[in-house]
């Protein structure tokens, strides 16, 4: 079974959602620097603990759509399914990589759910990717 194999999905589009930004690994690293943007690790729990990037935060993809509070975002008032983005940070999602569907899932329902596309940037290579460049990672419990 070759890395992509392992992660047990299909080849993922450069571009999941209209509007959403494809970045590289320099884009990633400037974007910990910004005051106004989050890496986000969209992983399970189990793949995060096992090596993430450092500075990252780390929202599971099944939980994103619950929890963007976290990203800047108000939520939706009574009787609304819409939350007020209007004010959220760019958000740099990424996964286990290019064949991980979990960071385009979550950009799915985030966007679904009033998270401008236009404020998502995915890191498709992922951690596969930052793992074969060699880039720093974490380990351990968050």
């Amino acid at each position: 079974m070759t890395p992509c194999a392992k992660n047990k999905g299909w080849l993922q589009p450069l571009i999941p959602i209209k509007g959403v930004t494809p970045v590289d690994e320099i884009d990633v690293l400037n974007a910990l620097n910004d005051k106004d943007s989050l890496v986000v690790d969209m992983r399970v729990v189990d793949d995060r603990v096992k090596g993430t990037i450092p500075g990252s935060i780390g929202i599971p993809y099944t939980e994103v759509a619950m929890r963007m509070d976290e990203l800047g975002c108000k939520k939706p008032a009574a009787g609304s399914t819409k939350w007020d983005c209007s004010k959220a940070k760019k958000v740099y999602a990424f996964c286990n990589g290019p064949v991980c569907p979990q960071s385009p899932m979550a950009m799915a329902a985030m966007t679904r759910d009033g998270f401008p596309a236009t404020k998502i940037y995915y890191y498709r290579g992922g951690m596969l990717d930052w793992d074969a460049l060699g880039l720093t990672t974490v380990k351990g419990e968050f």
